[in-house]
């Protein structure tokens, strides 16, 4: 018997397919009774932040100028023996008071990012926060852009802080202190922005990455009504086996919802795991996820001990990692972040693994069985 497999790669930008919306993505599968897609925005005051560890180079981008790089003729790659696949999701994270990430030296390293994905084939998850919507609106190039990669093939997505992040976006329902961050409405006012951004571009969101979750307190009342789809920490997905980094497999959590109706209320989402790769201020923090691990990984899931089963593999980066800093790792030789992640995008290609996104990983699995 082939087994079935699936692998999930996440720069920094989550997805939610919304009742009665269009998309012109590959449709969901399912239904499910979730409360309106657009539900009102709360006007409950907000409290503040910290930081999030981050890429402190300030070296220019060296990449290519903005292009229209979703118009390349990359040839698709051939499945391998198992029929395995991967997402590689990109978060794009939301200012803090220190430094902003939603710049236009970043959107050019995500423009150059996402040209070295066309050039493997790969269709990438692009995981949004509100001020990168802020960043996006402002120039009708950048809209242009965000359109043609819809149309050929990435899917656009939903990112959230919750106020227990170490640089939390602002944005809150849950009136817990948010570490100095100032009150910049309700989550719904961020994900508005973003839904809207794409409504205008014929798509919806399917998928959102929202956290952390400390204490199950931010999931049950945060979450947006329609989002069905999620990519969360590894921690939650693992296939269970601690001593794996990236493999993962989906599930059917059913602790997400929100309180925007004075009362809880939860229904089910597909969630699919993701780890931190060790690039940009998480090259120590995060040393034992690298690409000789990854390697590994997708070895067991495709050739190995764990090639009969259903299982993916999860990787998340930020599009400010993809740049031609000094990498600070003695474990390889890449001289920088943007060399070694140009390694990550060709392993997939030189291993027959397509790449392909969270929605479709997450539909073709189904883990909630909703019909």
């Amino acid at each position: 018997m082939i087994a079935r497999i699936t692998i999930l790669v996440v720069l920094t930008f989550t997805v939610a397919a919304c009742s009665g919306a269009s998309s012109n993505n590959a449709s969901l599968s399912f239904e499910v009774n979730t409360p309106t897609v657009f539900p009102s925005a709360s006007s409950t005051p907000l409290l503040g932040p910290e930081e999030n560890p981050v890429d402190t180079t300030n070296t220019p981008n060296h990449g290519q100028e903005e292009n229209p790089s979703g118009t390349t003729n990359a040839p698709e790659p051939s499945h391998n023996e198992t029929d395995v696949r991967a997402v590689i999701a990109i978060h794009l994270d939301p200012n803090r008071p220190d430094i902003n990430h939603a710049t236009t030296q970043n959107w050019e390293r995500l423009v150059n990012a996402v040209a070295e994905a066309d050039r493997h084939g790969h269709k990438l998850t692009l995981l949004v926060s509100s001020d990168w919507g802020d960043l996006i609106i402002e120039n009708q190039q950048y809209v242009d852009t965000l359109a043609r990669w819809i149309e050929t093939g990435h899917e656009i997505g939903f990112h959230h802080h919750t106020c227990d992040h170490v640089s939390p976006d602002g944005y809150r329902d849950v009136q817990n202190k948010c570490k100095g961050m100032i009150n910049r409405g309700s989550v719904n006012d961020a994900f508005t922005k973003i839904q809207n951004l794409l409504v205008d571009l014929g798509t919806v969101i399917s998928t959102a990455a929202q956290g952390p979750n400390t204490d199950g307190i931010y999931r049950s009342a945060e979450w947006q009504d329609g989002v069905i789809l999620a990519t969360g920490m590894i921690k939650d997905n693992s296939d269970g086996h601690s001593d794996h980094r990236f493999i993962t497999q989906p599930r059917c959590a059913l602790d997400y919802g929100n309180s925007y109706q004075g009362a809880p209320s939860t229904w089910p989402v597909a969630e699919l795991g993701h780890a931190q790769l060790d690039v940009g201020s998480f090259t120590m923090i995060k040393s034992k996820n690298n690409l000789s691990t990854l390697e590994s990984e997708i070895e067991r899931v495709t050739t190995g001990d764990h090639s009969e089963s259903n299982l993916h593999l999860g990787v998340v980066f930020h599009a400010r990692e993809y740049a031609e800093n000094l990498r600070q790792t003695t474990t390889n030789t890449f001289n920088t972040d943007k060399e070694y992640l140009e390694a990550i995008f060709a392993l997939f290609a030189e291993k027959n693994v397509p790449v392909v996104t969270a929605q479709e990983i997450l539909t073709a699995n189904n883990p909630c069985d909703i019909r």
